[in-house]
């Protein structure tokens, strides 16, 4: 079977069991392995997201951490638009307390 592997970090992005061991010559990132594999693999761990690496002989898992979802832009308008007149009110009146602040004007 063919591995295809990321150069820069060994990471397995797509395998091939049709191609000949002689047949991925013209592949750069090809390696064959005579054993079997699967993306399949590897137990699902919460929070983590499974990374299949080539380790110089054989497959390993690898399990990095999930990152959070950035909000989108409509995410961040919606929340704003959700806040309360009163929580607006006192986000505005903090920012010019914060700048009177600044200036030395109030301590």
């Amino acid at each position: 079977m063919v591995l295809f592997v990321n150069s820069n970090d060994s990471s397995i992005y797509a395998t091939n069991y049709l191609v000949s061991k002689e047949g991925i010559k013209k592949y750069p990132d090809a390696i064959w392995y005579d054993g079997d594999f699967s993306f399949e693999q590897g137990e699902e761990k919460e929070g983590y997201t499974k990374i299949y690496k080539w380790d110089g002989e054989k497959p390993i898992i690898e399990y990095i951490p999930t990152p959070e979802p950035e909000l989108s832009q409509l995410d961040r308008i919606e929340e704003q638009l959700g806040k309360s007149q009163d929580e607006i009110r006192q986000e505005g009146a903090d920012m010019v307390m914060e700048e009177l602040v600044k200036r030395g004007l109030i301590v």
